[in-house]
């Protein structure tokens, strides 16, 4: 919820948090982010799926994850990702989701 409100500050708006994969699946079909935050582990798995489904779409995403770098290593579509880590300094949240260009 910090993360959601830093973003409204900031001046974006969010469609989130959501806490599973499928409810990011099932958010995705029927909404279509400028951007994503992602989170590595969510609920019921890995958010791998949903990050394939992004780039799909042709949505950028930046990580907000305590994950190690060889952890994100092991899968490429997040290996490429920026990770702003966990706990989250809001700032870099921030200028990681404006590098996006959107």
């Amino acid at each position: 919820m910090d993360l959601r409100a830093a973003l409204i500050k900031g001046g974006f708006a969010v469609l989130g948090p959501v806490g599973s994969v499928q409810g990011a699946v099932d958010l995705l079909q029927n909404e279509r982010p400028d951007a994503a935050v992602l989170d590595v582990n969510l609920g019921d798995g890995k958010v791998t799926p949903v990050a394939v489904l992004l780039q799909s779409l042709g949505v950028p995403f930046v990580l907000a994850s305590a994950c190690e770098r060889s952890e994100l290593l092991q899968n490429a579509i997040l290996a490429s990702a920026v990770n702003v880590g966990k706990p989250t300094e809001m700032k870099h949240l921030l200028d990681a989701i404006k590098a996006l260009g959107i």
